[in-house]
């Protein structure tokens, strides 16, 4: 007969083994679990995550917790959980190119991503694409390899062909529009004309650009008696998506080679269209570039002056008074209040955006003051903000006193516990990071 005490240890065991059958989460650093995963011959799995993020919180409750996704992962994986906003986490989100959440991402002993994905799934397509991302590891045409053979020849037409099959594989962006145009521009085998060509730059279409070897055949043959009875169907629909498409993809790829000659022909194709492709437009876009390829100066002279009309032009009393007095309505569970957003939000964050771009170019004590002037305002307009107060200790930091940002992040942290702020803990990591030194990313 089962006594009480056997059926009580039986009973504690129980939550014990059900956790022991989902993955396994390394407890220790980042750098821990990458020597983890070397020294045992494993990809390490990375499940970058925010706490705020519902999705994530779903997959971590659900998924993680099955049996037969516990069973594959701890037997091929070693397993790490990246809060991408907490200590080191921005930096390893920028680092591993992390996008959009949950993103899983796997990486080899080469620190090389072997695979990545997103969103979340059910367990057997979670569990597919795990078993996809183990596969890609231990290829021999894995992409790291590729692309490293790629680098030695450029002119093998069925090495690039796989490396754009393994691109498309495993989602990656890497170098993929320079490997598609080079691909085009010696492949023999394929007719401009034919099926295969049509297809193949569908499978590839988010990689097209204007002025390429793509622009060119899609130009030449689109109105063929051919193209017309291959583009059909479901290919038909991803074509239909092409030129816009390819405005993005052009734009992009000018920031990546760096070449303006792509950024006007976006432009043009742009307007031809029907987008407004006007002055403000163009400046817009070239704003948009000098940010993106680290001209500082140029950047600068671009937004400059726009910054300080819009921060001039603010009537800072009035909008602190109104904010205020939104804040007692709010509090007194004023129905009308509970649904509006004053002006002062949407002037501090607009400023915020504006200064924590421009702020990675200034040099000069002027510059220094200037910035943290454009930020006083947004301060001022919208006091007793967690996430205002964070922005502005964020600045602060960056270019002012250190000390004086760090009181702010503080005040900001009791703030958001008072707000129940969603995103507090990436308050919390911020002054985590502050109070160690560390740089922060904006």
């Amino acid at each position: 007969m089962i006594n009480k005490k056997s059926i009580l240890y039986t009973l504690l065991l129980l939550p014990v083994f059900a956790i022991a059958q989902g993955i396994h989460f390394e407890k220790g650093s980042f750098q821990q679990a990458f020597d983890k995963a070397k020294k045992e011959n494993k990809v390490l799995f990375i499940d970058g995550y925010a706490d705020w993020c519902a999705p994530c919180k779903k997959m971590a409750r659900t998924v993680f917790m099955e049996e037969a996704v516990g069973t594959y992962f701890n037997e091929h994986f070693v397993s790490y959980k990246l809060n991408i906003e907490k200590g080191n986490g921005p930096k390893l989100k920028e680092k591993y190119g992390i996008q959009g959440l949950p993103s899983y991402v796997f990486i080899d002993a080469n620190d090389d991503v072997v695979y990545r994905s997103s969103s979340a799934m059910p367990t057997e397509e979670f569990l597919s694409e795990a078993k996809a991302a183990w596969a890609s590891a231990k290829d021999p045409n894995s992409l790291a390899r590729l692309s490293e053979l790629y680098s030695k020849n450029k002119n093998d037409e069925a090495l690039i062909a796989k490396y754009l099959d393994k691109l498309l594989e495993v989602k990656s962006q890497e170098n993929y529009t320079d490997v598609l145009e080079q691909y085009l521009n010696i492949q023999k085998s394929i007719p401009d004309s034919s099926k295969a060509m049509v297809m193949l730059l569908a499978n590839h279409h988010k990689q097209l650009v204007y002025g390429g070897e793509a622009d060119r055949i899609i130009e030449n043959n689109k109105k063929t008696k051919a193209w017309k009875k291959y583009v059909r169907k479901d290919v038909r629909e991803t074509y239909q998506k092409v030129p816009k498409e390819m405005i993005t993809t052009t734009t992009e790829y000018a920031i990546v080679t760096r070449d303006t000659s792509y950024l006007e022909l976006a432009i043009k194709h742009a307007e031809e269209l029907g987008y407004r492709a006007d002055e403000k437009q163009r400046k817009k876009t070239y704003t948009y570039y000098y940010l993106k390829t680290e001209q500082g100066e140029k950047y600068k002279a671009l937004v400059h002056d726009d910054i300080v009309n819009y921060v001039t032009e603010i009537d800072k009393e009035s909008l602190r008074s109104y904010y205020l007095e939104w804040l007692d309505r709010k509090a007194a569970g004023d129905q009308k209040a509970l649904r509006e957003r004053p002006f002062s939000l949407r002037k501090s964050e607009e400023i915020y955006y504006m200064v924590k771009d421009y702020v990675g170019f200034v040099n000069t004590k002027e510059e220094k003051k200037e910035v943290l002037s454009w930020m006083e305002v947004a301060y001022y307009i919208r006091p007793n903000s967690a996430e205002n107060t964070s922005n502005y200790a964020n600045i602060l930091y960056v270019v002012g006193d250190k000390n004086q940002a760090i009181e702010l992040k503080e005040e900001a942290y009791k703030l958001g516990q008072e707000e129940n702020l969603k995103r507090l803990s990436a308050i919390k990591g911020e002054l985590d990071l502050m109070k160690a030194g560390e740089d922060i990313l904006l």
